[in-house]
């Protein structure tokens, strides 16, 4: 039997394989398209789906997001690069770091910040096509960009900490001290989610945003990481350290005062070989933490989400390559009317590409994002403080 199998011509391998891949992706594209939706049964949740269709119908994938690796092909060597048209605007914060706000601005009543991945800010595609999808709808979209990142001048010797809302929480009081009459929304992707997620825990009833999407949310940051360890996100692995060392390698005139000080050794830096050693050897010390789990529990915002009362839709999909969802805690909806989950069968981590011709392709992601955005947008206040207090069941 052996024998056999080994003697078949290798272009019959060659070709079944490729069969049965063209059937998956007719099979995913055509029939494993349901959304999967969890939700409490509650009057306030039915009103929302019944007008946000695109949270509760169908999710059709493109060739490029049936694959994760497709996925990170298309974003790096075919997906032509965006004319930035939004207006940038550097922020010096209390303790004279600076960050940058992209602004495309249309209606100043309706406000949308938006929080970016870990890999990039106002600079990548999927931020401005968000703030251009976001204009188009009749909002002002702004992006904060965090320290060091979306070619954002790192002044200080403190890098971006995507745990920490201390610096969101400053960029939030500038913005409704400029907009004081305006409705301010949140839409944030993958570390951004987390920190959007853990910044509305803490504050609860605080919070600024009057709703909130989370897309691609890691949640448990630790078993994020731990997955990465698998053969298959090599790419990946390989990709995130060499941005993480290409980013360091341009702030180094700065980040060189406090090496000494964190007991930093920077060769070790430089030398790591995935983002654990370069956690490890870098990250972990400039936030003071004693090892790289424990600074990756502390930056998680699963332990948080508990405590969100602002309406909230968490958007993440099964084929994600960095984000084990079934580490999302999806049973909270059971004792939270306040939050929605949404699970698609394909996406990739932050892609959800559809509709392509093979050089150009849409993000599906931003038609429940508008679904979800505009119904809170149009809601009466005093309807809205029924989700706030039915938050609390």
């Amino acid at each position: 039997m052996i024998k056999k199998l080994f003697g078949i011509p290798k272009w019959k391998f060659i070709a079944g394989a490729s069969f049965a891949l063209i059937g998956q992706h007719i099979y995913d594209c055509l029939y494993n398209t349901e959304i999967e939706v969890f939700y409490q049964n509650t009057a306030n949740n039915k009103d929302i789906l019944s007008k946000c269709p695109n949270i509760t119908g169908h999710f059709n994938p493109s060739i490029w997001s049936m694959n994760n690796i497709f996925g990170l092909f298309y974003v790096t060597l075919v997906e032509h690069q965006m004319v930035p048209l939004q207006k940038r605007e550097i922020v010096t914060l209390k303790d004279g770091g600076q960050v940058a706000l992209d602004w495309k601005i249309n209606d100043p009543k309706n406000i949308v910040l938006v929080l970016h991945g870990l890999t990039g800010g106002g600079d990548c595609n999927y931020i401005k096509d968000t703030l251009e999808r976001l204009y188009d709808a009749g909002y002002t979209a702004v992006c904060f960009n965090n320290r060091g990142v979306g070619f954002t001048k790192l002044s200080t010797p403190q890098y971006h900490n995507h745990g920490d809302p201390s610096d969101l929480m400053e960029i939030i009081d500038l913005i409704k001290q400029r907009y004081p009459e305006a409705t301010l929304q949140c839409v944030a992707i993958s570390i951004g989610a987390n920190l959007a997620a853990k910044y509305a825990g803490i504050m609860k009833e605080k919070c600024a945003f009057k709703s909130i999407v989370c897309i691609a949310n890691p949640f448990d940051l630790l078993a994020c990481f731990e997955n990465l360890d698998r053969w298959y996100n090599y790419l990946y692995i390989y990709y995130l350290t060499k941005h993480f060392k290409w980013l360091l390698n341009k702030h180094l005139d700065v980040m060189n005062a406090c090496f000494d000080e964190h007991n930093i050794d920077i060769k070790k830096v430089f030398d790591a070989k995935t983002i654990y050693e370069f956690d490890h050897y870098f990250t972990r010390h400039l936030q003071k933490y004693e090892s790289v789990e424990q600074m990756y529990r502390a930056n998680s915002s699963i332990q948080y989400i508990k405590d969100i009362t602002v309406p909230t839709l968490f958007v993440n999909t099964k084929n994600d390559p960095l984000i084990p969802w079934k580490f999302a805690p999806i049973q909270l909806h059971r004792h939270m009317p306040n939050l929605i989950f949404a699970l698609t069968q394909k996406g990739g981590h932050i892609e959800w590409f559809s509709e392509t011709n093979l050089v150009t392709v849409k993000r599906w992601i931003m038609d429940p994002t508008l679904d979800y955005l505009n119904y809170f947008r149009d809601l009466p206040n005093d309807k809205w403080q029924q989700y706030i207090k039915q938050s609390k069941i």
